[in-house]
C-alpha cells in the first residue's frame, strides 16, 4: 500500500491506495469520526479492491500525534471545499464515487449538496444530514460547550484508547451485533483502526464533532443530484432509522436498506450483504436504478 498526504485549505488529508490505475469511475472511501482509512482498506469489498481505481482519505483533524484544522471556523461548505480539492489532486476533473460511514458521509454528502456534478454515485452509511447525533455522542458534542468538559473529554478519550478492550467496548455498545467483534470482520476492522485511534489529539476530535453539531444539510438535500445508496442499521443507536428514511424521502435519487439487527458499523456487523450491495451499485457494467 501506499500512503502520503494532499494538501487542502483545512490541511493535509492522508491517502491510502495501492497505486494501480483501473478503468471506471475512481471511488473514495471516507471513514467515520475517530476511526482510520486503514479501516476501509480492511474491510473493502474484493472486487472493488483489485478492479477498481480506489483512494481512502482520512477525515479533517484524524492526523496521528498532530494538530487538525481550525474545525470552529467549519461550514459545509469548506467541507466540501477540502473534499473537493482532495479529489482534484488525486483523480483531475472526472466525476468519482463516494462511499462514506457516519461522519465520512456527511463529508461526502456536503460535496454532493454543495457540488451536485462532482459526484456521480455516493454512498451513505449510518449516516446523517443533521449534525447533532443521538443518545452518547449527543452529549460527547456538548462538552465542547465548557472547559470542564473539554477536560473530561480529553481524559475519558485517553483512558478508552489507553488499553484495546476498553475501545472494544465502546465499538461494541455501538453496535447492534455484540458478537461482531469476535468475528473475523471485527478483529480485522479493530486492529485495522486502534492503532491510529489511541494517536489522534482528542481536542481536535471534540472540536470537530462539537462544530459539525451546528451542521445541518436537511433542505439542501433535494438538490443531491447524484444516485444515493442509504445503508442504516436497524438497532444504529448514533443514527436512527428513522433519520435515515427522512433522508431518502428528501433525496431525489435515493435509494435505503435498512439492515436487520444492526447497529452503527453495517460493513463490519454485515460484510456480506454491505459488499453486495456496494457492488451492484457502484458496478461499472451496468447503470442501475435505485
Amino acid at each position: 500500500m501506499i500512503t502520503y498526504r494532499v494538501a487542502t485549505e483545512l490541511g493535509p488529508v492522508r491517502v491510502v491506495t495501492d497505486g494501480i490505475y483501473r478503468p471506471g469511475p475512481p471511488v473514495i472511501w471516507l471513514h467515520g469520526w475517530t476511526l482510520s482509512p486503514w479501516g476501509w482498506v480492511a474491510l473493502m469489498p474484493s472486487a472493488m479492491r483489485t478492479r477498481r481505481r480506489w483512494y481512502a482519505l482520512s477525515l479533517p483533524g484524524h492526523l496521528p500525534d498532530e494538530d487538525g484544522p481550525r474545525t470552529l471556523l467549519l461550514t459545509p461548505e469548506r467541507l466540501a471545499e477540502a473534499l473537493a480539492q482532495a479529489i482534484q489532486d488525486l483523480t483531475g476533473e472526472a466525476p468519482v464515487q463516494v462511499v462514506g460511514h457516519s461522519l465520512g458521509g456527511f463529508w461526502g454528502l456536503c460535496l454532493a449538496a454543495c457540488d451536485p456534478t462532482r459526484l456521480e454515485r455516493l454512498v451513505l452509511m449510518s449516516s446523517f444530514a443533521w449534525g447533532r447525533l443521538s443518545g452518547a455522542l449527543a452529549r460527547v458534542q456538548r462538552l465542547a460547550d465548557h472547559g470542564v468538559g473539554r477536560a473530561l473529554f480529553r481524559l475519558g478519550y485517553r483512558w478508552l484508547t489507553a488499553r484495546p478492550e476498553r475501545w472494544r467496548q465502546l465499538l461494541v455498545r455501538l453496535s447492534g451485533r455484540p458478537e461482531t467483534w469476535l468475528e473475523t470482520s471485527g478483529q480485522v476492522f479493530f486492529d485495522s483502526v486502534y492503532p491510529e485511534a489511541k494517536r489522534y489529539r482528542p481536542d481536535i476530535l471534540l472540536q470537530l464533532a462539537a462544530t459539525v453539531a451546528h451542521m445541518d444539510l436537511t433542505e439542501q438535500l433535494g438538490s443531491v443530484q447524484c444516485p444515493v445508496l442509504m445503508i442504516a442499521g436497524e438497532k444504529d443507536p448514533v443514527v436512527s432509522a428513522a433519520h435515515a428514511r427522512e433522508m431518502a424521502d428528501r433525496l431525489p435519487k435515493a435509494r435505503l436498506e435498512v439492515l436487520p439487527g444492526v447497529g452503527h458499523f453495517p460493513m463490519v456487523e454485515a460484510p456480506d450483504a454491505v459488499c453486495a450491495l456496494l457492488e451492484r451499485f457502484l458496478s461499472v457494467e451496468k447503470s442501475l436504478s435505485v
